[in-house]
């Protein structure tokens, strides 16, 4: 079984017998729907615990204030007293002294202390700051991506244990848990209007994260496209879907569009040198060679550590190309390379992603169709763009 199946299967955390928690808020991207199940999590199993404002150094007192209330507000139906207790930067290793006195205190010897939360929110980070030495964190040109770790791995601190874990909770031992959650749906029709409750919820949320971001890129597609420049999307899995969606209605719309997916990579003429999969850097350097400075280059990863969409995009900023993210994890090397990032707030969800992938659509949607409007795009120009477009053609016989 591959090491991105285990990684779904192996997070129910009580496997590892944890007697304490220490929940990681990313305060780039805090993600408190997600955070919150991870809190039930620890409620449910009667946790001691400190919740801790990680990268405080990247963001500005008044966004901090501005997660610290949104963040006990979320909290509010659940047993006890939820707030951030301490800001830190595993960075910097700013308060990360203060951090350590204070879990001494609160956490006593023999402690199993699991180190919670959302991918690259900094957890193996915190544990190598309360080492005070090296930890496996695997990067990327410099940069962490998100769900690089996917067992539970633990480490000894002084007569107390750390441990380290997957950056999502899933409950596998509800049923039919694959996405959405069916858990009180008595009948077929109750599981159906739960999908669709569930899938407007995410977009929603996402409506609110989204919408400055999906009117800026618009003013810059628009913007570069009468400079003639064209637009490139692309997306890896699920993400194709997507960016193949959004090519067939710029197409359809007049825009200069096109778009690469690891859809049948193996028959690209760059697998003919060195094969192709996911993380391949060679197939995100064939999307970018039609690339041109002033391009406007989309990438699409809900996770924002696909390798072939975020190398993609890195490349695109090498040429002075403009650069634009779809992503539910803004705090990514995607999010790094990107002039705007577009997030969608739809989780949390099981091992599946179809909320966010519904986001993404819509999203994708939203860009096609305002930058249809604002280019004075009208439904008989449009028609034109999508009529057979004949050539002349040989007939069998001459070579």
């Amino acid at each position: 079984m591959s090491k991105r199946i285990i990684k779904k299967l192996n997070t129910p955390f009580e496997v590892v017998n944890p007697t304490a928690a220490l929940l990681l808020v990313n305060l780039q991207d805090p993600q408190l729907q997600t955070l919150k199940v991870f809190m039930k999590a620890i409620v449910d199993y009667d946790l001691h615990y400190f919740a801790v404002g990680n990268k405080a150094d990247l963001v500005t007192e008044e966004q901090i204030e501005k997660i610290k209330k949104e963040f006990e507000i979320m909290m509010t139906d659940l047993p006890g007293t939820h707030r951030i207790w301490f800001l830190t930067s595993c960075k910097t290793g700013d308060g990360i002294d203060f951090l350590k006195k204070s879990m001494t205190m609160k956490f006593g010897p023999g402690e199993r202390i699991l180190v919670l939360g959302i991918f690259n929110s900094g957890k193996t980070s915190m544990i190598r700051q309360l080492l005070g030495k090296d930890v496996g964190i695997t990067d990327v040109l410099g940069e962490a991506v998100p769900g690089k770790t996917q067992t539970f791995d633990e480490y000894l601190w002084d007569d107390r244990t750390l441990i380290d874990s997957v950056g999502q909770v899933i409950d596998i031992t509800k049923p039919l848990m694959f996405s959405i959650d069916f858990t009180g749906c008595k009948t077929p029709e109750e599981k159906i209007e739960r999908v669709f409750k569930e899938e407007i919820s995410g977009l929603s949320s996402s409506f609110l994260t989204s919408k400055n971001a999906i009117l800026e890129a618009v003013e810059l597609l628009k913007t570069q496209i009468e400079k003639g420049k064209k637009v490139i999307v692309l997306g890896a899995g699920a993400s194709a879907l997507v960016a193949k969606e959004m090519a067939g209605q710029g197409t359809e719309t007049g825009v200069p569009i096109v778009v690469y997916t690891n859809d049948l990579a193996e028959a690209s003429p760059v697998s003919f040198a060195k094969g192709i999969a996911e993380e391949e850097r060679g197939l995100a350097r064939y999307g970018t060679l039609v690339i041109n400075e002033g391009d406007v280059c989309i990438g699409i990863s809900a996770s924002g550590g696909t390798g072939f969409v975020f190398e993609a995009l890195r490349l695109a900023k090498e040429k002075k190309a403009k650069t634009i993210s779809i992503t539910e994890n803004a705090d990514t090397p995607l999010g790094k390379y990107s002039d705007i990032i577009i997030k969608s707030e739809a989780k949390p969800e099981g091992p599946s992603s179809s909320k966010i992938q519904t986001a993404h659509l819509v999203i994708g949607h939203a860009l096609m169709l305002l930058l249809a409007e604002v280019r004075g795009m009208t439904a008989e120009k449009s028609i034109e763009h999508m009529m057979p477009e004949k050539c002349a053609n040989k007939k069998m016989g001459i070579k």
